[in-house]
């Protein structure tokens, strides 16, 4: 686990030793000193809601989504029930009322989803820095089995305050995450605040037309250092993370109702639709139309 993250260690370590001590009620009183401890807050992970539905559907599809997928399963009467594989493990998960499953970003799945089945679905972001989110880069999906949170998570969504709703649905995905945080990270965090005017760019003002030699130019690197020491850090190559980027920005503008696929491919500088399309199925596995169908309800 990160350094960071043991707080309450490192708090104990650097605190006075008189303080740590105390005194009993028979004892002297022991000196109090004065301390002050702090942490880094530049490092916090930042919430975003992408999505929060509730379904009962009915296809054989293969995904991978550019955010993390808390699914809760809230009925299934185990005949023919809806199956998620992961494609990286081959792991399986057959859904049971009561399994709630975390399937982080990028991550690619198939989804095998029947009527007989009805789930509950938070699609968030939990990112450090623009496009590194706490899960990229993790292989496995994190499962939970618990009928409580099962019934809070209906609680949640049956709730009449659509703005508690959120703030609810926002504090069970995030409670969910602290039980299952990854041991490891895929990437270097302390090394990553030296790509951050890359990372930023990238979110901000990348398109289809960006280069990798573009970004390397922002740290003043030659093409080739800079892909030995963004690959160090990130796991991946720069060019691998600025399309994903690309693949993220797409999805959301997929999302609202105004931009369609020829409109969204336009957006971001693609030569055209049909290049376009070709990017997002490579990426996603589904075509920017039936991701479009399939979201856009829900994103509303």
């Amino acid at each position: 686990m990160p350094e960071f993250l043991h707080l309450n260690s490192g708090i104990e370590n650097n605190m006075p030793k008189e303080i740590k001590t105390g005194h009993t009620d028979n004892g002297p009183e022991k000196k109090l000193t004065p301390f002050f401890i702090s942490v880094p807050v530049k490092r916090q992970a930042h919430f975003t809601m992408v999505a929060l539905f509730h379904e009962s559907v009915e296809f054989v599809r293969d995904y991978t989504l550019p955010f993390n997928l808390l699914s809760v399963c809230i009925r299934s009467d185990g005949k023919n029930a809806s199956v998620m594989r992961n494609l990286k493990t081959k792991e399986e998960y057959t859904s049971e009322p009561g399994l709630i499953t975390l399937c982080p970003c990028n991550l690619p799945q198939r989804y095998s989803h029947t009527l007989r089945d009805e789930h509950i679905a938070i699609h968030f972001k939990l990112e450090l820095f623009p496009g590194v989110d706490v899960y990229s880069g993790q292989q496995h999906v994190f499962p939970e089995r618990s009928l409580e949170m099962m019934h809070e998570a209906m609680a949640i969504f049956n709730s009449g305050d659509p703005v508690l709703q959120l703030s609810r649905s926002q504090e069970f995905a995030l409670r969910f995450c602290h039980r299952h945080w990854p041991e490891h990270y895929a990437f270097e965090i302390k090394e990553m605040q030296r790509f951050s005017d890359v990372l930023y760019f990238v979110r901000e003002q990348a398109d289809a037309s960006t280069t990798a030699a573009e970004l390397a130019s922002l740290m003043h690197l030659p093409e080739s250092a800079f892909f030995r020491e963004f690959r160090t850090v990130f796991n991946i190559s720069p060019k691998q993370f600025l399309q994903q980027e690309i693949f993220n920005k797409a999805a959301q503008l997929l999302l609202m109702p105004e931009m369609s696929v020829k409109l969204t491919a336009a957006r971001l500088n693609f030569s055209s639709e049909f290049y376009f399309s070709h990017f997002f199925k490579r990426l996603s596995g589904v075509s920017p139309k039936k991701y479009r169908e399939t979201h856009l309800f829900s994103a509303q």
